[in-house]
């Protein structure tokens, strides 16, 4: 499960984020990721590793909504562009299998939510 070393990975960037906006003193409320269909990174997977990394940390009570973002392949068969998991990662148009990956294969931070402490 390499959804672990990717919260793991998370937590430094979270602590890098608020080190860079001065924003140290501030309490993280909610943390918003986008995961591509194509990225490999199961969703279920994620929110459960994200419980246990964060258990007894600094972001234990932090909030993570997860928004899946389509992913879309190009056949270089016949050129046309699909979404690979609605079609069985064959090509409707020609029945070919050789797909190049167009978008939905990143996940990435899209907000985080912070507050301050007082």
């Amino acid at each position: 499960m390499h959804e672990l070393g990717l919260c793991d990975a998370m937590l430094k960037m979270l602590d890098k984020i608020l080190a860079e906006e001065s924003a140290a003193d501030c309490k993280v409320r909610r943390v918003v990721l986008e995961i591509g269909e194509l990225s490999g990174v199961v969703p279920h997977f994620m929110e459960e590793s994200w419980k246990a990394v964060t258990d007894r940390t600094l972001y234990a009570d932090v909030q993570l909504d997860i928004c899946t973002v389509p992913g879309y392949a190009d056949c270089l068969d016949c050129g046309a562009h699909l979404r690979p998991v609605q079609s069985g990662f064959r090509c409707p148009e020609c029945g070919g299998g050789k797909l190049k990956p167009a978008s939905g294969t990143d996940m990435t931070i899209q907000s985080i939510e912070v507050w301050e402490e007082e």
